[in-house]
């Protein structure tokens, strides 16, 4: 494939060179010529390899500055940031967090410094003293441009009471996320250098990005860092990278210095594999000595409120409507439940509807394949929907006689920070039908729903009264009639009312 795009290339480039306006312009400016010319040749040293390291390095410049101006001016891409962590969350489990804190672990200055100690000690022995000075400076001077960055911008980390791990610094851009490319992005193509077959160098390759990757996600999976850092530390550090590499490159194309390594190669491969055994074990130990703290739960302030306040002044300081990802407006919320988890489970489970099942790897491929297969899946997990920044902490569906994870009624839920004096807890819902199961990109199962989302509302009333569970209904006009469309593209329309459901 690299040869015959080369040879089109090659062929294009011919055909252009002998038309004659490109000839006449050529033949006028001959200066302007050589100067394209030279930037474009391989055996140039200043040519080909500069010219792509340049346009690279240029591009993840310019998608740092893209970043950085999105902050200052709180551009979607930021106001997403909250709503990212907080959905992140959901896949929280003690085993998922162990892994994440031992990548997260891997970014760490003690360990990434035993790398660089270890690699340069092999540079030395081998007299790769532009190696040497390579790394010193993707590390040492990344390090201190991170830093640099990190006091000007003064970014705060990200408000969250359920942080898992504890940094006391600023949070723009991600250290973790910059070293990640810095350090084990340089590892990778000095791997990949010295690899002689094709499957080897892939497979360095997709190592090291794997590693990168991992890193920058345990940053905004522990809650310690916002998505659009880690974003930004990764276009920073591909830029540093890319610079490094390519000046590497050109030296090592166009030098001929003869290199006598102290030792002979065969030592060189033995003391390579030793000092990665020396160092895989120091990350085995500091993973083990750093266990994660656990910090006590703090408990998170709902306002007492009677029955009588429901439903004037819930709405002052909380919006009124779901959001998007990105926070723009969605469903208004039409089902507002006032009941204890207990109660609330029970009422549903008298109604008929079912507790869906949490999303998390395994349950988004139960679906994938219920959906391939035709198979039931009367739980499936549906996609997450925001309000007031949090993703739905509950939901509840009830299947149709198809019984298909194409179609189904379903609920979200949010907890509001309310709380009756009674001990009864506030939930706020959005109610809709979905009707048939799409994919974004023909990969995300997606569900598109029936516009007509009053009547969704109108069944989780009708249905949770019909339980005998309910000890009163309440209706007020929560927005005006709204015609909008949810963050999949579906059309809904509503009278803008919702029912407040006491639940007994």
């Amino acid at each position: 494939m690299f040869k015959r795009t080369k040879s089109i290339i090659k062929s294009a480039g011919r055909g252009a060179l002998g038309d004659p306006n490109v000839r006449g312009f050529i033949d006028r400016h001959p200066r302007f010529a050589r100067f394209i010319k030279n930037r474009l040749t391989p055996d140039e040293r200043f040519g080909l390899y500069l010219t792509i390291g340049v346009i690279v390095t240029g591009f993840f410049i310019f998608l740092f500055f893209g970043v950085l101006q999105d902050l200052i001016g709180n551009d979607p891409l930021v106001q997403s940031d909250l709503r990212v962590i907080n959905l992140v969350q959901i896949f929280r489990t003690p085993q998922f967090t162990s892994v994440m804190l031992f990548f997260t672990y891997l970014g760490n200055w003690p360990v990434v410094f035993a790398g660089t100690f270890l690699l340069c000690l092999i540079f030395f022995l081998r007299k790769r003293w532009r190696y040497l000075f390579a790394t010193l400076l993707s590390v040492g001077g990344g390090e201190v441009f991170v830093w640099i960055l990190k006091n000007l911008i003064k970014r705060p980390r990200p408000p969250l009471l359920n942080a898992l791990v504890h940094e006391p610094s600023y949070s723009f851009p991600s250290g973790h996320g910059f070293v990640a490319i810095t350090f084990y992005g340089l590892a990778a193509y000095f791997l990949i250098r010295a690899a002689k077959n094709r499957p080897l160098k892939i497979l360095y390759g997709f190592f090291g990005l794997a590693i990168v990757l991992m890193i920058g996600f345990s940053r905004i999976y522990l809650g310690v860092h916002w998505p659009s850092d880690v974003l930004a530390s990764y276009a920073s550090g591909a830029a540093w990278l890319v610079a490094l590499v390519t000046a590497l490159e050109i030296r090592r194309k166009f030098s001929h210095v003869d290199r006598h390594p102290y030792l002979a190669r065969k030592y060189i491969v033995s003391f390579g594999i030793l000092a990665f055994a020396v160092w895989a074990g120091f990350v085995v130990y500091y993973y083990q000595s750093h266990p994660l703290a656990v910090r006590p739960a703090v408990p998170e302030f709902a306002a007492v409120i009677s029955a009588a306040d429901i439903p004037d002044g819930i709405f002052d300081k909380l919006p009124r409507t779901s959001e998007t990802i990105t926070g723009s407006p969605m469903e208004p919320i039409d089902v507002i439940i006032v009941a204890t988890r207990e109660k609330l489970n029970a009422a549903f489970a008298a109604a008929g509807w079912l507790p869906a099942d949490k999303i998390s790897p395994a349950t988004f491929w139960r679906m994938v394949k219920s959906s391939l297969y035709k198979k039931p899946y009367p739980t499936a997990p549906g996609t997450p929907s925001f309000w007031n920044m949090v993703p739905n902490e509950l939901s509840f569906e009830q299947s149709t006689p198809k019984n298909s994870v194409s179609e189904r009624h379903h609920l979200h839920l949010w907890e509001a920070p309310y709380i009756l004096d009674d001990g009864r807890e506030v939930w706020f819902g959005t109610a809709h039908f979905d009707r048939s199961l799409g994919r974004v990109g023909y990969i995300i199962p997606v569900h598109s729903i029936d516009p007509a989302i009053d009547k969704e509302r109108d069944k989780v009333r009708d249905d949770l009264v019909s339980s005998a569970q309910v000890e009163s209904v309440r209706e007020f006009q929560i927005v005006a009639p709204t015609l909008g469309k949810n963050q999949a593209g579906s059309l809904f329309f509503t009278d803008g009312k919702a029912y407040v459901i006491f639940i007994k």
